[in-house]
């Protein structure tokens, strides 16, 4: 990794577009699979076009190999929220998500926000090895948990599509 690009996309080829919606389904998958009901997908392909017409989605590209993505998403004028945080399977634990958050902290900030926002999903009855490792990580990064909520009061429905119960965290930090 000697030529890391950081950049808002605004188009992808075909095959640019497949292998971000299997990757990011397929990280999902290993990390909260005993979460989801069966089939369920984090991204589909339509959705993923709809992030990148709005000028949504961050990508961490070396020369042309995709290293990990990110979805910026503008709350209001003042807060953003970052979602969908994906390395490349072939690239974890090398610094691409830092960099990844780090770069839509400087958008928002270059957009007017004084906050950034993410959900964690965190299961009720068990502690998450994954969810664990992201709460030690956002909070050495600046994130502080300011709320935690029934997950339909964050996204409507989603309770149905989980195999068991969780909560969302709700983080924010200063930008």
């Amino acid at each position: 990794m000697t030529n890391i690009e950081l950049k808002i996309v605004s188009q992808l080829d075909e095959n640019q577009v497949g292998f971000l919606v299997r990757m990011i389904n397929a990280v999902y998958k290993e990390s909260e699979n005993d979460l989801w009901k069966d089939n369920h997908e984090r991204i589909t392909r339509t959705r993923l076009l709809e992030i990148i017409e709005k000028r949504e989605l961050l990508l961490a590209i070396d020369d042309s190999e995709v290293l990990g993505c990110i979805h910026l998403e503008p709350m209001d004028k003042l807060m953003y929220k970052f979602k969908m945080l994906v390395a490349n399977p072939k690239h974890k634990g090398t610094g691409v998500g830092s960099l990844l958050v780090s770069f839509a902290e400087q958008q928002a900030k270059k957009n007017g926000a004084k906050t950034m926002q993410l959900e964690l999903l965190v299961p009720t009855d068990f502690l998450h090895s994954d969810k664990v490792f992201l709460r030690n990580w956002y909070s050495r990064i600046g994130y502080r948990k300011t709320a935690e909520h029934d997950v339909d009061f964050v996204h409507e429905g989603l309770s149905n599509l989980l195999k068991i119960g969780c909560v969302a965290e709700i983080y924010h930090k200063k930008l």
